[in-house]
């Protein structure tokens, strides 16, 4: 008496281990992929951002005669004093001719129309990225830690920017500003929300950062402590 076969049809062990195997590098094929394109819309973006910056600053220079300065020198300083100047927070001014310019609040009593001046910006709010975009608009630098602070790229890190520093001015060499993003290939920081750092924007030495001379070897792809580093070319001039 003929019995059918009551064992039900599966895969082998072998079979599933194949299976496993194509599904996992068809799944790292799309990964790479994808992580390709994300980061050619950041590339693009954050080469945007620059070049929004760029024609910021030559409105703030045809209007107070020079690009957004940095009033101490201080690392950080450019990255804030920028910012306060491209939305309108602060302005260069000269007050007695012939003296040193400084940076004052856009109300400052020694300015025509004083307290009721209005604030004149140079960016559309939010037009990039900051730190904390809900800060933009009001007056929160006012009380000397601002929560909006400076500009940031699409890997959510600083855009980090140079030009003259008021206490250093004829130091500065170059008849360009710099602004650059460390782009992509910055090396994490191994602490969460630590900026990268200054190298990862600049070349190794303080040359570069004090007179706005661009070494010819800064695009090369080093990882010497003395630089220069990758910006993945995302900068305001080229070499």
């Amino acid at each position: 008496m003929y019995r059918p076969d009551s064992r039900r049809p599966g895969f082998t062990l072998i079979e599933l281990l194949v299976v496993i195997t194509i599904i996992g590098i068809l799944a790292g094929i799309t990964f790479g992929l994808f992580k390709s394109a994300n980061n050619g819309r950041n590339k693009a973006k954050a080469k945007g951002d620059i070049q929004a910056i760029s024609m910021a600053c030559q409105s703030y220079r045809k209007t107070y005669g020079d690009f957004p300065v940095c009033a101490t020198g201080a690392d950080d300083s450019y990255r804030k004093d920028l910012l306060d100047q491209l939305l309108g927070r602060r302005l260069i001014r000269t007050t007695t001719p012939g003296a040193t310019p400084s940076l004052l609040a856009f109300d400052d009593a020694s300015l025509p129309g004083g307290s009721t001046r209005k604030q004149r910006g140079f960016l559309s709010h939010g037009e990039i990225n900051t730190n904390d975009n809900s800060k933009i608009g009001d007056n929160d630098w006012k009380g000397g830690s601002p929560g909006c602070f400076e500009f940031r790229d699409p890997w959510d890190n600083a855009y980090d920017y140079r030009y003259k520093s008021l206490n250093t001015p004829t130091a500065w060499l170059s008849p360009n500003f710099l602004c650059v993003s460390c782009g992509v290939n910055f090396i994490e920081s191994s602490a969460p929300g630590v900026m990268p750092a200054a190298n990862e924007y600049w070349d190794g030495s303080s040359t570069m950062t004090q007179t706005g001379i661009v070494p010819a070897t800064y695009f090369d792809q080093s990882t010497s402590s003395a630089g220069p580093f990758r910006a993945d070319n995302i900068v305001n001039w080229t070499n």
